[in-house]
Formats: C-alpha cells, sequence, structure tokens
C-alpha cells in the first residue's frame, strides 16, 4: 500500500472517531452519581425532568442536576424494579414494576395498584400509555389492562389475543397500537375493536414486537427481535423492513428507537450501540467510537431540547447532545452493507458514488484497487481469502473506510 492510500486511511478512521466524539456524551453511573444502579430499563421526561427506572429504584433529576430517588425505604413503592414510566399531563407519573404493579405518583401520594387490590390481573408492568380521552393502557404479561380511573377493563386470550404476554403500547391519533411476544402487533380502533396482524393474517415479518412508535407523519414503526425494524407503509401492511440483511444495521437484535425532530430514528441494539437512520442514510454510536458506556442499550427518549437520553444495561445512563451535528454528519456520510459478506458477493452503497477504492488487509496490504463511477456498489473479488479486511473509498475530498468480515 502506497503512503498516500495508507495516510488517506489513518486520516479517515481519525475523523470517524471524531465524529462520535463530537457528539459529547455525558455518562451517570453509581459510581459518579446519585443512580441507584447502572441497569436503566425505562426513561420519561416531564417538564424539566428526566425520570429513570432502574433495578434498585427510581430516579429524577431536574433542571439537569438535582437528583432524586425513590424506594422502598423513602417512598410508596413496594418494588425497586422499574419496567414502565408514563408521564401524564406532568401532574401525574404512572410507574409500572415487576412485582408491585402499577403505582400513580403525584408528586406527594403514591397510590398502588395490583390483583389483590383492583382490575389489574398482573402484578408485572411492562408498558404505560395514556389515550386521547384519558384511559391509562397497561401492558402486562397476563394481558392488556385498562384504567379509565374509575372502572378496569381487560384484553386477554379470552378475548381471542394470541398472546397475554404485551411488550409495548403507543397511542396515536385514533388508533392505540400494541406488541406482543409470539401474537403480532393489535390495532385498536377508536371504539377499542381490534386488528390482529401477524405472519399468517397480514404477512408481518416477525409475530414479536419489542417497542412502537409513530413519526411525525403518522406512520407506525416497529421494533422487531428477528426482522429488525419495520415501517408499517399502509394501515396493517405493505411492511417495509430494515436490517442487516439489506442495510447498514449491523444486528437484527434491536430493542427500542426514538424519532427526533428532523425525521431521524435513533434505534437502541442489544450489541452496537445506538444506530441513527436518517432516510437512507445510517451512523453508529458505540463504545468504540465515543464516550458511551455500554453498547447494550435498553431504552431511549429524546426530550426536545436536542438531547438523547439512553438506558444501557451495564453502563448506567447517558446522555448524547449535539444531536443536530449528528443530523448533518449523517447526510455527509456515504455507508456500505452488508457487513459480513463472502467473496463474489455485492456490497451495496447507500447512494450512486464516484471515485477511487482499495481493498486492504489488517497488515495494510492492498488487494485490490479500481474506480468507481457513479455505482451503487462492487462485488467482493472471489479470491479474496476470509477474515477482516477494509474498503477505503476517496470520493473528492472526502474519505470512508468500512471493516469487513469475509466468511
Amino acid at each position: 500500500m502506497n503512503k498516500t492510500v495508507r495516510f488517506f486511511l489513518i486520516l479517515s478512521i481519525i475523523v470517524l472517531a471524531f465524529e462520535g466524539q463530537a457528539q459529547l456524551v455525558q455518562s451517570y453511573t453509581t459510581e459518579n452519581s446519585p443512580l441507584p444502579f447502572n441497569t436503566i430499563r425505562c426513561l420519561e421526561t416531564s417538564l424539566s425532568a428526566i425520570w429513570i427506572g432502574t433495578d434498585q429504584g427510581l430516579a429524577k433529576i431536574e433542571n439537569g442536576s438535582s437528583w432524586t430517588v425513590f424506594n422502598e425505604t423513602n417512598s410508596g413503592l413496594l418494588d425497586n424494579d422499574i419496567r414502565a414510566l408514563k408521564n401524564d399531563g406532568d401532574s401525574l407519573l404512572w410507574v409500572g414494576t415487576v412485582q408491585g404493579g402499577l403505582y400513580k405518583y403525584d408528586g406527594l401520594t403514591w397510590s398502588n395498584y395490583t390483583p389483590l387490590n383492583s382490575g389489574l390481573g398482573d402484578f408485572l408492568v411492562r408498558a404505560i400509555d395514556v389515550d386521547n380521552t384519558g384511559d391509562i393502557w397497561i401492558a402486562t404479561t397476563e394481558g392488556i389492562y385498562i384504567f379509565d380511573r374509575t372502572s378496569w377493563y381487560s384484553f386477554t386470550s379470552d378475548d381471542g389475543l394470541l398472546s397475554n404476554n404485551i411488550t409495548s403500547i403507543c397511542v396515536g391519533e385514533s388508533t392505540k397500537y400494541v406488541g406482543t411476544i409470539n401474537g403480532g402487533v393489535l390495532y385498536f380502533d377508536i371504539d377499542n375493536n381490534y386488528t390482529n396482524h401477524t405472519i399468517i393474517s397480514s404477512e408481518l415479518p416477525d409475530n414479536s414486537v419489542l417497542d412502537i412508535q409513530i413519526d411525525s407523519n403518522g406512520k407506525v414503526w416497529l421494533i422487531s427481535p428477528a426482522a429488525g425494524l419495520i415501517l408499517d407503509e399502509g394501515f396493517g401492511g405493505p411492511w417495509n423492513i430494515f436490517n442487516s440483511n439489506n442495510s447498514p444495521i449491523e444486528s437484527n437484535s434491536l430493542l427500542c428507537m426514538q424519532h427526533g425532530m428532523q425525521g431521524e430514528i435513533y434505534i437502541g441494539t442489544e450489541t452496537n450501540g445506538i444506530v441513527t437512520k436518517f432516510l437512507n442514510q445510517y451512523t453508529h454510536l458505540n463504545t468504540g467510537n465515543s464516550d458511551l458506556t455500554d453498547n447494550h442499550i435498553l431504552c431511549l427518549k429524546y426530550d426536545g431540547n436536542n438531547t438523547l437520553w439512553a438506558g444501557t444495561f451495564n453502563g448506567g445512563l447517558c446522555r448524547i447532545n449535539e444531536l443536530s451535528h449528528l443530523s448533518e454528519s449523517i447526510r455527509k456520510k456515504v455507508t456500505a452493507y452488508p457487513n459480513d459478506i463472502s467473496p463474489g458477493e455485492r456490497l451495496n452503497f447507500s447512494e450512486a458514488i464516484s471515485g477511487d477504492y482499495f481493498i486492504i488487509n489488517t497488515l495494510g496490504a492492498e488487494l485490490k484497487k479500481g474506480k468507481l463511477i457513479h455505482s451503487t456498489g462492487l462485488t467482493i473479488p472471489k479470491n479474496i481469502k476470509t477474515g477482516i479486511v477494509f474498503l477505503h473509498l476517496t470520493i473528492g475530498e472526502n474519505n470512508y473506510t468500512k471493516k469487513l468480515l469475509i466468511q
């Protein structure tokens, strides 16, 4: 490899690392803050506060610096294992726990709802949302429960559900969307009649859905543990899929998502940190290119102030600023996929590009070079051996390096 190629390779790696650091990731852990535990299961915002649900209590950060921690010893909580949070008009906070049922907190008083004192059918509450009539929708492992603040209603397998294991609830303008494990996704209309979309009934790519979000155009996005990111192009299909097979998303093990102000989607993964999707452009934020403390992201929350909060499995809470810079960098960045590829297969680019390319092994030896003219991809040479190689692109004054696993 000549000195020019080596220089551009080193320079492009530095540029990519700088783009990650420029996100200004600030972390809060048990070592540097009052955070009660480093596993963060859920996040919620209200006024100037961020609420943090952990395995060992509920925490609140107000005005960016003032901490309050709620647990069994100093509050009405009877279970410290927090799994769901929902702000209700900034006057109430609904809290779901593993063994303590549902809680309502008005800033002074805690109210508790369990199968022993209410119509709630399960002690484990996994998700909460509030519909346009003020009804509380609650996801449990024993079905869906609805509380109109006076009476309780439910939907379970007795009502035709294919699974009582409910993972997520998202309230739209006139429709409530409910995700399940192995039971498809449910669309409830304004009268709470539902349609069940599954692999069989609607060609849904996966019958398990972990998260549901609605974008600014009213489109429904789903997170699936097997199929990746799914967009409902209609109303119960057709479904558009984005995963490691057809996009730069490195893994199909996706867990959560949030929409940003400019149409970008932030995706939390199990092993690869945070993926940001802006139209057909992608970028990755992980422990290797930023101060992110853990690549296992359990929950995300966008606070509307150009800040994304990320709850991790082992690394506590991460606050990611400079999101406008992130969106701008995505617009300028060329991506290539898939990451794992075989000799003779085609590597795809996110856009048509013109420039020079080099394929280099880990020792710096040049394996292949050539020119691209308005190309949307290139074929990996059949004589390249298995292992890790680097694709280096020189496009005008810009440089891009992609690590590939040849298998």
